[in-house]
Order: C-alpha cells, then sequence, then structure tokens
C-alpha cells in the first residue's frame, strides 16, 4: 500500500522510508502560517512586554516540548496513528477518546487557520485594491487545503518543504518590515497585578502550544524507517517543534507589540501596520502558509475519521471532515463573529490532552516501550475489560475534571481558577494527576498472565519493564 493511499491502517515496515531530520520540514511549515504567529499576541495581552513575552513564551515552549517529543516513539514502535497506537493503554473500544480529542483538535485548528489565512488575504486586498470578502476567499482557501490534505502523505512533505522556504522567507521580510516601529522596552500594566506571576502565566501558555499537536504526531513517525533511534527521532521532533514555534510565536510578539490599533482583529491590525510594499507578500503569506497547518490537521482529522469508519476510504473521511471544519469556520467567524469562541474551545481540549500525554508516557515506560501493533484493532491484549481499560479511565476522567476546575478564559472560569493568585494550571495538576494515578494504579492492579483484563497477556507490567 503506497503512502499516499495509507489509512489508518499500519504502515509495513518495507514502505516506511521518512528520515528524522523530515521533521524539521514538518514542523516548521506548520508553525509558518499566521495561525500560529498571532498566538504571539497572548503573552503581550498579559502587559509583559517584549522581554517578558518573549522570555516566558520560550521557557514555556521547551517545557511543553520536554513533553511532545517522547511521543514521537509511539507511531515509531506501533506503525499506527496516535489514535490507533492509544488503543494499548486506553483499550481497543476506549482509544475512542484519542479519536475525539484528535478530530475536535484537528478540525478546530483547520478552521483557526483557514480563518486567519483567508483574513489576511481579505485585508490585504483592501488596501490594496479596495476590494475584498471573506465568504468569497475563505473556499478557494480551504480547497487548496483539502487538496494536499488528499493527495496524502509524500504530497504533504513536498508541500512542507516548499512553504517552510517561502515561509520562512516572508517571515525574515515580515521583521525587516516591522523593526522601524519596534519598541522593545513598551510594555502594559500585568494582569495578574505583579511582573513575576504574569511572567509564569505566560509560561503556562507557552507550556500549552507544542501539547496541542501530541496526538498528531503519529500520522508521521509510523513512516520513519526502521533503524531510527529513539534519540533521533525525539532529537529531532523536538528541536524542530521548539524552533519553529519559537521563530513563529516570537515574530508575532514582536508584531504585537508594534500594532496600534487593537480595536480590530490581530491580523486586520498587522495589515495595516506593515508599510504598502509589504502587502501583496501578507497575501502570498496567507495563502500559502496556510496549506500545511491546514493540511496537517485536517489530514490528522481524515485518518482519525477513517480509523472510526473503517469501511469508508481516507480521501473520503478526509473531505468529510474538511466540510465539518468549514461548517464551523463559517458559523464561528461568518455567521456569529465568534472566532474567539473557537479558539477557547480548542484551549479546553488542552484539559483533555494533558492527562492524556500523562497516560501514555507512563504506559510506554511501564511496558518499556514493547508492544503488539497487530492487536491494537481487535480482540487481542489490549481488549482489556469489554475493550476498556479501567485504570486508565479512573486515572483520566478525574484528571479532566480537576483541569476543568482550574481553568480560566474568556468563557469558563472554574472555582479553583484563583488557586494560584491567576497562574492557570488547568494544564499541568491533570498532567501530573493522571500520569501519578495511572502508575500508582498500574502498580495496584498489575495485568497478570491469562487473566482478565487483558485475556492473553503474556508477562505483567512489572515483569516487562524489568525484562
Amino acid at each position: 500500500m503506497s503512502a499516499s493511499q495509507t489509512g489508518h491502517e499500519l504502515v509495513d515496515p518495507a514502505e516506511r522510508t521518512t528520515r528524522p531530520h523530515e521533521f524539521l520540514w514538518i514542523w516548521h511549515s506548520a508553525q509558518f502560517s499566521f495561525g500560529v504567529v498571532v498566538l504571539g499576541s497572548v503573552p503581550v495581552s498579559f502587559g509583559l512586554g517584549w522581554w517578558g513575552s518573549a522570555t516566558s513564551a520560550l521557557v514555556g515552549l521547551l517545557i511543553g516540548t520536554f513533553v511532545f517529543a517522547p511521543l514521537v516513539r509511539f507511531g515509531m514502535r506501533t506503525g499506527a496513528t496516535d489514535a490507533v497506537s492509544s488503543a494499548a493503554h486506553f483499550g481497543v473500544r476506549g482509544r475512542v477518546v484519542t479519536n475525539l480529542i484528535t478530530l475536535c483538535v484537528a478540525i478546530g485548528f483547520f478552521a483557526i487557520a483557514v480563518w486567519t489565512g483567508a483574513t489576511a488575504v481579505v485585508a490585504a486586498l483592501r488596501r490594496l485594491v479596495g476590494w475584498g470578502d471573506l465568504v468569497l476567499v475563505v473556499p478557494p482557501v480551504a480547497l487548496a487545503v483539502v487538496l494536499v490534505a488528499i493527495f496524502g502523505y509524500r504530497a504533504l512533505l513536498t508541500t512542507y518543504k516548499a512553504v517552510t522556504v517561502i515561509g520562512g522567507l516572508v517571515l525574515a521580510g515580515l521583521v525587516a518590515a516591522l523593526l522601524p516601529g519596534f519598541d522593545p522596552g513598551a510594555a502594559g500594566e500585568p494582569v495578574l497585578g505583579d511582573f513575576w506571576r504574569t511572567w509564569l502565566l505566560g509560561v503556562t501558555f507557552g507550556v500549552t502550544v507544542p501539547i496541542t499537536y501530541a496526538t498528531l504526531q503519529g500520522d508521521y513517525s509510523r513512516h520513519l524507517r526502521p533503524g531510527t533511534t529513539d534519540r533521533e527521532a525525539v532529537w529531532f521532533t523536538g528541536v524542530g517543534m521548539f524552533l519553529s514555534n519559537a521563530i513563529a510565536v516570537l515574530i508575532g510578539i514582536m508584531a504585537s507589540t508594534v500594532i496600534t490599533d487593537h480595536s480590530v482583529p490581530w491580523v486586520i491590525g498587522l495589515t495595516d501596520a506593515v508599510p504598502g510594499w509589504f502587502t501583496a507578500f501578507v497575501i502570498v503569506f496567507g495563502f500559502f502558509g496556510t496549506l500545511p497547518q491546514g493540511a496537517l490537521c485536517v489530514y490528522a482529522a481524515g485518518l482519525t475519521a477513517n480509523s472510526l469508519f473503517r469501511n469508508a476510504s481516507r480521501v473520503t473521511c478526509t473531505v468529510a471532515a474538511a466540510a465539518v471544519g468549514v461548517l464551523v469556520l463559517y458559523a464561528g467567524a461568518v455567521v456569529y463573529d465568534a472566532i474567539d469562541s473557537i479558539s477557547t474551545f480548542v484551549l479546553f481540549l488542552l484539559l483533555l490532552i494533558a492527562p492524556w500525554s500523562a497516560i501514555m508516557l507512563v504506559g510506554f515506560a511501564l511496558r518499556g516501550g514493547r508492544y503488539a501493533p497487530e492487536e491494537l484493532l481487535g480482540r487481542g491484549r489490549y481488549w482489556f475489560a469489554g475493550g476498556f481499560d479501567p485504570r486508565a479511565f479512573v486515572a483520566f476522567v478525574p484528571a479532566v475534571a480537576v483541569g476543568f476546575a482550574l481553568a480560566d478564559n474568556a468563557v469558563y472560569v472554574g472555582p479553583w481558577a484563583d488557586l494560584a493568585g491567576g497562574v492557570d494550571l488547568s494544564c499541568v495538576v491533570p498532567f501530573a494527576f493522571a500520569g501519578g494515578g495511572y502508575w500508582l494504579l498500574c502498580k495496584a492492579f498489575p495485568e497478570q498472565p491469562g487473566g482478565t483484563p487483558p485475556a492473553r497477556l503474556e508477562l505483567s507490567i512489572g515483569n516487562r519493564r524489568g525484562s
């Protein structure tokens, strides 16, 4: 089966040809878009200014990358997407949790990527020719994204490489265009009253950025060629994720300190702030920069939907997922003018991704990284109790509840939101809670040979770890 046609099925080792350094192309192209650059406005909105925003974001990105990068090993071990691989710890039926998380993240970010890219094109067209309509610009941008995703893995890699170069040049030009008006000393009033608590708030924001991709990298790591070491894979995906986000977010922070009109959407404010000669490049970046970010998301959504609806083709599932994404986009941005609500919805998903990541990492350590890929989709050792591993869910559900209790955003404020004086703990605490709880449960209730759950496990977790 060619890589372009591979859906949820396991990728045969003979067809795995991707080298680990290609993660540098994957993550740089995905982050070189307005949908990620705009995130630089978040720490600035906390009142931190350039230095506070930059340092807090970088520290947060580094911490988040340390959580994100080790997850690349699942696709390597199983030849499967992360949704399928998660059956080893949540159960063959329990992996529906990962399916739902991935679908929501992918469709949400697809909508945001297309919206920000199309909005930039519209704003630039209005400045150049006096006309631009979001309703008319969104369809061709979305169609281009879907076409790239439909052609599959190899087409994605080719697009990523080209857009990394184009996007990198445009971002360099953006820095040059903004530099004359840049004032690194400008700062607002810290939203939490003092600098250091607000700085920690910026760190927690930075942590969340890499983690949002936690359930997506298996789409690529399952294609890593045999012989790739854990160190190579973790290193390249980690470096790619950190550097790409650092470049995009730092440029976004810089742009946010230059924008003077904060009454309009960030992308429009940026378009108005750049010199006239750069306006045409905004159109280029708005269109081409959206392709890898949007395609990465809709490709992931298509693969995930394909693992739920196995009789449908990957292409059909990809088109269906994109159609849902466009509907979400129009409902949020055009009908209700509530794209911020979409962003907040995606932030809510981090309350699910953080404990999910912890359980997967702890499970990997307890199993010594050894899996039986052929049993991830059927009634084998990962069937546990009726297709679910109770230990994972007993750890996961309370951790999510704790996360919601600690949440603090524009839509919802949890009862424990002020527990740390305004510093957002809704990602860190659930991660620790789920990871620690799952470890304790696995120790207290180990898998027994011939027992239930599962019915045909040859070695206990403890034996696996010691072997």
